[in-house]
């Protein structure tokens, strides 16, 4: 793995001392892969002593996970597994039990490290030896709590709090567990967290005020910040309520008193209270390296997924990135920054925009007019065939209007360039090869699996058809069946086993039906890329897909899957499904050979290639636009009243009309979210129908 170039030497006078880092892992595995890329992505390779993973009886999907992670570290994780679910507590024990580095990390699963999170706890805790346990400031962490402010990354928080306070600490009140630094002095003296506590929750307090009575101090490092989500392990059941009742009974049995002296220091000296009378209006602007236009954040559109995922990683290495949009809807999926609503004016500092979609490119060449800085465009998808061509001219502008593009797949490089004269940058798409990748190793095919997307060009129609034909043909298999919306009328299967998922599905929903897949069968007629058929392929199934193009990024025909090139075909996908079915040493043979190919596809390396590409300077291309009749005309299309407007209304460029404009080129069913982002961006359009 390539280490973070955002990483600063930290240069000490005194010798670096590494850290042992203890994770308790109870299920998350999403968060417990964005843990551990936190800390090897944020923390300077001699700071690491041995990270512990302590699995307290996870599913498994997340020992799956674990057992990745400590591949792709090797020597530098250590897995230890419970044979029962012992608890927080107990997990926690186990670590500090086994670790022998002179200070100690207690980390959540869901809780991100920040560059030099490590170093510089540990330099507050050099600078005063009596220090024995220190918290950063979290956007989650009770009484040391401090939200994102509008526009931050939970990195960014950390930066402006390292530039006002470096080096500054407040006493704590009460520390917090969830990012929790302990020194070695501490743990000899102190010992382990107190087992009477149960599975949790106040233990670290007991800990605490134990620490206090020895003499040590509890701090709160207020130059550090990191990210915490809570609940993600745990979850907030009525045992756990219960729980919490009855440990702080214990806990205000044993340190009542003492609880209230040090609450009333803390109240007269609040360092979150400090923080916020110290950082100014100023401190607070919005100051981004590469704001992402996503007008739309939703759980079924998939191109928000990859461009949060992308946000989220160059985030995590300290890249400023944030998302301007104009609408959220059900998003379930982590977010380690506060996305910006977009509105008419952006007072703020930008040095580039990238477009997300085809609709985007317009509000986006708005933005970068008025800010002159370049527009990006991030092709996932061949989007001249969107809504069944009906788009096609619209566009085939936005091509003209931005200064640079980057596309997912050779496939997408060729096209653009080949029918539009368009020099585009290839970044491949990745998976989460971490969380996929499994050691299931079944001997026959049993689970065939099918996504039905709600698009005529993703070929649901066909999929059903072959899961009939499959029906006819075969018994005891079971098709698993993710689907979009209710109303669909399934074909009717009577002699196997018929598993509906109703989606949108989180991605770890997703991950799981595709580890139980033996075949996956995607019959789409169009991909930039298409990541499911990859990810299947990386979970150990089978991949049976048509030639939709961009699959042939990763599919090798006959090694680690079959490519159907007669897509409108049913009985040629049936035809690869039997020759797997009944040749077991084929199966075995393309499983293994498709999880080679797919590791290519770490989206851990894809990440770095976009911080290269995203940090070059770049210069404004398209300064004086100029269109011909007949790019004109598609501007004009269906709207003839603005025509004299169009070219004599000085006091609107041309790009305003081409937004508004495309609205018109769009189906009726999408037409009033477009038109309710049109309305937002320009405020000067009567969509009448």
């Amino acid at each position: 793995m390539q280490p973070n170039k955002y990483l600063s030497e930290q240069k000490e006078e005194m010798s670096v001392s590494n850290t042992d880092i203890i994770i308790p892992v109870y299920n998350a595995p999403e968060w417990v892969k964005l843990c551990v890329y936190s800390i090897f992505t944020n923390t300077p390779k001699e700071y690491i002593g041995k990270v512990y993973l302590i699995n307290d009886k996870s599913d498994e999907l997340t020992v799956n996970c674990l057992r990745n992670l400590e591949k792709k570290y090797s020597g530098s994780i250590e897995i230890v597994n419970n044979g029962r679910n012992l608890g927080f507590i107990n997990t926690v024990n186990k670590g500090l039990r086994l670790s022998k580095s002179p200070y100690v990390l207690l980390l959540n699963t869901d809780c991100l490290l920040s560059k030099n999170t490590i170093p510089k706890l540990i330099s507050h805790c050099k600078k005063d030896k009596s220090i024995g346990l220190i918290s950063p400031i979290s956007n989650n962490a009770a009484n040391l709590s401090l939200d994102m402010f509008e526009g931050f990354s939970y990195t960014q928080m950390d930066r402006l709090l390292e530039k006002k306070f470096k080096g500054k600490n407040f006493d704590a009140c009460t520390i917090v567990g969830n990012c929790l630094m302990l020194t070695r002095e501490c743990i000899d003296e102190v010992g382990v967290l107190d087992e009477s506590y149960g599975k949790g929750y106040g233990e670290e307090t007991d800990y605490q005020f134990k620490a206090l009575s020895k003499g040590f101090k509890a701090k709160v490092a207020i130059d550090t910040y990191v990210y915490h989500k809570s609940e993600v392990s745990f979850g907030s059941s009525l045992e756990k309520k219960e729980r919490v009742e009855r440990n702080r009974a214990l806990f205000f049995s044993r340190w009542a008193d003492d609880f209230e002296k040090e609450m009333t220091k803390y109240q007269r000296n609040d360092p979150i209270e400090y923080i916020n009378e110290h950082l100014t209006q100023d401190d607070k602007e919005i100051n981004l390296h590469t704001a992402f236009y996503l007008p739309f954040i939703g759980q079924n559109s998939g191109g928000s997924h990859v461009v949060v995922d992308i946000v989220n990683y160059l985030v995590i290495n300290g890249f400023s990135a944030n998302i301007l949009y104009e609408f959220f809807s059900d998003f379930e999926e982590m977010i380690l920054f506060n996305p910006i609503k977009r509105y008419e004016s952006i007072d703020y500092d930008i040095k580039q925009i990238v477009a997300t979609l085809w609709i985007s490119v317009f509000g986006a060449r708005v933005i970068a007019d008025e800010k002159k800085i370049p527009l990006i465009y991030l092709i996932q998808g061949y989007e001249n065939y969107f809504e069944n061509g009906d788009i096609y001219g619209c566009v085939e502008l936005t091509h003209k209007l931005v200064d640079y593009e980057v596309v997912i797949s050779k496939y997408l490089k060729n096209k653009i360039e080949k029918n539009f004269n368009k020099e585009t940058t290839l970044i491949q798409n990745g998976i989460n090869i971490d969380l996929i990748h499994n050691g299931r190793s079944p001997d026959k095919v049993k689970n065939v699996t099918v996504v039905l997307r709600g698009n005529p060009m993703k070929g649901d129609f066909l999929l059903l058809e072959i899961i009939k034909q499959l029906d006819q043909e075969f018994n005891n298999l079971v098709f698993r069946i993710v689907y979009m919306h209710k109303g669909i009328d399934f074909p009717i299967i009577r002699n196997n086993k018929v598993v509906k998922i109703l989606g949108p599905v989180k991605r770890t929903k997703l991950i799981e039906v595709l580890k139980e897949t033996d075949v996956y069968v995607d019959a789409s007629l169009n991909e930039g890329f298409g990541l499911i058929a990859l990810e299947a392929m990386a979970a150990g199934a089978v991949p049976i897909v048509s030639n939709s193009f961009g699959v042939l990024e990763y599919m090798k025909d006959g090694e680690n899957g079959y490519i159907i090139n007669e897509v409108n075909n049913s009985d040629k996908y049936i035809e690869k499904i039997r020759k797997v079915i009944y040749d077991k040493g084929l199966f075995s043979m393309l499983r293994k050979q498709g999880k080679r190919d797919s590791a290519e596809f770490d989206f851990d390396n894809t990440i770095q290639e976009y911080i290269t590409y995203l940090e070059r300077e770049r210069n404004v291309i398209n300064t004086n636009l100029q269109f011909d009749k007949e790019e004109l005309r598609i501007i004009k299309l269906r709207t003839p009243e603005f025509e004299k407007a169009m070219i004599t209304d000085k006091g609107k460029s041309v790009l305003y009309k081409i937004a508004l404009k495309s609205a018109k080129l769009v189906p009726k069913r999408i037409r009033n979210l477009l038109k309710k982002i049109l309305d937002f961006l320009y405020g000067l359009y009567d969509h009448s129908e």
